[in-house]
């Protein structure tokens, strides 16, 4: 039932459908709730309850208290009623995971990028782990709601096809990665940026009965961010998942890479900072950094990482500003956008020390907003976030109500 979500429908089909979005977001939930906020009558909005537990997509909990009398049925949805594919494609991991409707990760694949894997390789491995997957875990293709795959943008996505872009590998220009994964599979496949896929498995892993209103920040190479708006991805043709990174916290600053003056990612991106680092040491300034390595531009941010956690002044200061640096930028988007919730992630974003200067700034900075009670909380551990994101884009595609959303 779920793959006749899309399309032209019956009135009755979009009924059931927003009914399953409501179950989704609010289960474990009563008929009496969702008469409440679909205006259906009761009998009516029993008929179609009953419906999808004919169809096998939600079940009753069996977690509702009696005060006397029957107990409530409290409904929620059959996770392992239908699955999904993740999956990420990076400069460093290609990640296949095996999704249930309640994303949870079931299983999951991962490759080490090199020179080595070119389009064709990845690609092949990416399909031969998906078959391998609903192989192991006894899932038939009819029972494959969809694959969904995050990449690093610019991208196109109706067209399915990777552009060219600086932190990719060679090789990965123009590719299309839908059309792939179709011929192969038969089933629906969607491709988005990283960044947006990352802001909405948060989103949807975490906090979507909480906030409407979102921004996932990645300070890592760059810096990016991924915005969500009335619980929806804020998408944008313009690809600019980047554009965090060179808003201008210093007029009078350094040189960035795109050539203007005092961009964020000047001062709060690992190239960055590594290249400050290194000024300072070969200006005189001792760190642990030079008993690490043998020569001190073989420094990579690890060592940096691992000078932190020895408490080396040097790395102390610069990740200090690095961060006080990256509060301002998050603060000047707070004062845009006016989120619930900004997050804080990134190889960088991941750094106790990093954060916790981040988020004091941004609340020095917000002072004259007494009122203003945006939470500013640090992205999960793991890093498999791009991918369930992913495949909660797939699920997306055939349940979201837009009613409701």
């Amino acid at each position: 039932m779920l793959q006749e979500f899309v399309g032209l429908m019956s009135p009755k089909m979009k009924s059931l459908k927003r009914l399953y979005y409501l179950i989704n977001k609010l289960g474990p939930v009563r008929i009496n709730t969702l008469v409440e906020l679909t205006g259906y009558k009761h009998s009516t909005c029993s008929r179609l309850v009953e419906e999808l537990v004919q169809g096998g997509l939600i079940y009753d909990s069996g977690l509702g208290e009696s005060k006397g009398g029957r107990k409530p049925a409290l409904y929620v949805i059959k996770p392992d009623s239908h699955y999904l594919i993740g999956t990420e494609i990076s400069s460093l991991f290609t990640t296949v995971l095996l999704l249930d409707l309640q994303l949870n990760i079931v299983a999951e694949h991962k490759l080490k990028m090199n020179e080595a894997c070119t389009p064709d390789y990845t690609l092949h491995f990416i399909s031969d782990r998906i078959e391998q997957l609903l192989a192991d875990h006894k899932v038939p293709h009819d029972k494959l709601l969809g694959i969904g795959v995050g990449a690093i943008g610019p991208i196109d996505r109706e067209g399915g096809t990777l552009l060219s872009h600086e932190h990719q590998l060679a090789g990965w220009e123009h590719v299309n990665v839908i059309d792939f994964l179709q011929q192969r599979f038969q089933t629906t496949v969607l491709l988005d940026n990283g960044i947006n896929l990352a802001a909405l498995g948060e989103y949807r892993s975490k906090y979507w009965k909480e906030v409407d209103n979102l921004v996932y920040t990645s300070s890592g190479v760059a810096i990016r961010c991924g915005i969500i708006l009335q619980g929806q991805v804020l998408g944008s043709k313009l690809d600019m998942d980047d554009s965090l990174g060179h808003i201008t916290v210093d007029v009078h600053g350094r040189q960035c890479s795109c050539g203007a003056y005092g961009c964020l990612e000047a001062y709060s991106s690992f190239p960055s900072v590594r290249e400050e680092i290194l000024r300072r040491i070969k200006r005189g300034n001792t760190s642990v950094l030079q008993k690490m390595v043998d020569q001190v531009d073989d420094v990579q941010f690890h060592h940096i990482l691992d000078a932190l956690d020895q408490n080396d002044p040097l790395c102390y200061d610069v990740i200090r500003d690095a961060a006080y640096y990256y509060g301002i930028g998050l603060s000047n988007l707070i004062h845009l956008l006016r989120p619930d919730m900004v997050i804080v992630g990134g190889g960088l974003g991941a750094n106790l020390t990093f954060y916790e200067i981040t988020a004091e700034t941004v609340q020095q900075r917000l002072q004259l907003y007494r009122n203003c009670n945006v939470k500013i909380v640090r992205a999960s551990t793991g890093y498999n976030v791009v991918a369930v994101g992913a495949g909660c884009m797939v699920l997306d595609y055939f349940v979201e109500d837009k009613q409701t959303a």
